[in-house]
């Protein structure tokens, strides 16, 4: 059977084959184009969905013997050292390790282990790992870091982090933000996810970005892609100074509107700044300033503009006309 090899049969039989291949590393670039040009066919993105919930629901195995049947068929052809292949039905988790190390997420089952790491409203953190990577965490951040044998995973559920991969080339580093799954090679980019927006900088290095909604994408230096929602933006070349300011403690304003920029320094405050004056809101502003310090912030901006700032009872700031 070769990697196009799932042809036969109907839409689930088909769906069990490639299930089974792409849990057996290594995938290639071509098995993976293959596998997405079958996916846009009527109905086999359902049909493997189902497969993968047939997997996560071990009681309901045996209502679909032709399933189970046509996923050990094609494991068995795929196979690759004896190490690598998992008894049936029991690995539910390993068989869909494949699918995240190559950057595919619709299926991704993250493990209820790993470890578990957040930070606060203003606090940021640097965590190195047991492979030799380092992620920094900025304010307000939640993660989890899942190692196995055969990969390394990053789960971020909120927030922004920077991340400095050690290369490994048995155990690929990927990280899942909702709708986009970054497979790592040896690099250095920030991602961040705020809402349903996730934003993909790549600063050194090499890094595959896929989603559901789009064919994997590999960014080159100063390079960031966006996905909002269902919309992907085009591939975009930027200056990366200002994305990772945060890193250094500090947010560059340079060409914000002023709407914007207030959006960035409260990510690092419990009491807020507030805009008032509403008809300022798409005003540009310039400079820099600390992670955290509204004042200096609130300073900047009332001697450039024709606003005041004034302190309320709970600590926070409001800027009227």
């Amino acid at each position: 059977m070769n990697d196009n090899d799932a042809s036969g049969g109907d839409a689930l039989t088909q769906a069990a084959h490639w299930y089974a291949r792409l849990q057996t590393l290594p995938v290639s670039a071509r098995t993976l184009d293959q596998f997405f040009a079958w996916r846009r066919g009527e109905g086999h993105r359902e049909a493997f969905d189902a497969v993968d919930r047939l997997y996560r629901e071990t009681g309901k195995l045996a209502e679909r013997p032709a399933i189970v049947a046509a996923t050990e068929q094609a494991i068995t052809r795929f196979a690759a050292p004896p190490r690598r292949r998992y008894p049936w039905p029991g690995a539910i988790a390993a068989a869909i390790v494949g699918v995240v190390a190559v950057g595919f997420t619709t299926v991704a089952v993250w493990p209820s282990g790993g470890e578990h790491y957040a930070t606060r409203i203003g606090e940021q953190r640097t965590i190195r790992l047991a492979d030799g990577s380092k992620l920094m965490l900025d304010t307000d951040t939640a993660l989890i870091v899942s190692f196995t044998k055969d990969a390394r995973r990053i789960s971020l559920a909120r927030g922004q982090a920077y991340f400095t991969v050690a290369h490994d080339a048995v155990r690929p580093f990927t990280v899942d933000a909702g709708g986009a799954s970054v497979l790592a090679m040896g690099t250095q980019f920030d991602v961040q996810r705020s809402g349903d927006r996730i934003d993909v900088t790549l600063i050194e290095g090499r890094v595959r970005v896929s989603s559901a909604r789009r064919p994997v994408t590999q960014l080159q230096p100063g390079q960031r892609l966006v996905l909002v929602s269902s919309r992907i933006s085009p591939v975009q070349a930027i200056d990366t100074t200002p994305i990772t300011a945060w890193t250094r403690g500090r947010i560059v304003l340079d060409g914000m509107t002023l709407e914007h920029a207030i959006a960035e320094v409260n990510r690092y405050v419990n009491t807020p700044v507030r805009l008032g004056a509403r008809r300022f809101a798409n005003a540009r502003i310039s400079g820099s300033v600390e992670t955290g310090d509204i004042g200096s912030f609130t300073t900047a901006v009332t001697a450039v503009l024709p606003l005041k700032a004034q302190a309320n009872s709970d600590g926070s700031v409001t800027l009227r006309s």
